[in-house]
């Protein structure tokens, strides 16, 4: 019994193809308009308040605070950075690149600074001073990034609302 050599290398093209399509998995959802600071819009109106802002990076903090000491050491925000990390690559850890707390890797961050960064942040972006971010304002805050993909500068500060 003779069988055609292109009807068995359409066949095992056809078997290729349908375990490779097993193995491959879904691309990552596109992310949101104004990109990750939009998981702070806790009422879904598609801006961010002050008030938004400042909650989020308190649940941030007391998230890494493992040991609520109202302090985050290096060894904790390595420890959060590393299962983002797994969870972002379905469950598979491992490291990529350095990292630390603005060049100081041992720091230690409080409660207090991030509730002060958070808003310094906040007010950083809100260029129209109407006490919320929106979509725009928030892509307009992104570091700029050069021909390497190196970070440039940010915009300036602008002076709280009154």
């Amino acid at each position: 019994m003779r069988i055609p050599l292109g009807l068995v290398m359409a066949a095992s093209g056809v078997l290729a193809t349908g375990a490779l399509a097993q193995t491959m998995t879904a691309p990552p959802p596109p992310p949101a308009p104004g990109g990750g600071m939009m998981r702070a819009d806790a009422n879904g109106d598609g801006t961010i308040t002050r008030a938004e802002m400042i909650a989020e990076a308190e649940a941030r903090f007391a998230a890494m605070d493992t040991d609520k000491d109202g302090k985050v050491t290096a060894t904790e925000r390595d420890a959060a950075r590393d299962a983002r990390r797994a969870q972002w690559r379905g469950g598979q850890a491992g490291r990529a690149g350095g990292g630390g707390m603005r060049g100081d890797p041992d720091r230690v961050v409080t409660r207090e600074e991030t509730v002060q960064r958070a808003g310094a942040r906040f007010d950083r972006l809100d260029t129209n001073h109407d006490g919320r971010l929106d979509a725009a304002e928030i892509a307009a805050g992104r570091p700029m990034r050069g021909p390497r993909g190196d970070a440039g500068a940010m915009p300036p500060a602008s002076p709280p609302a009154r």
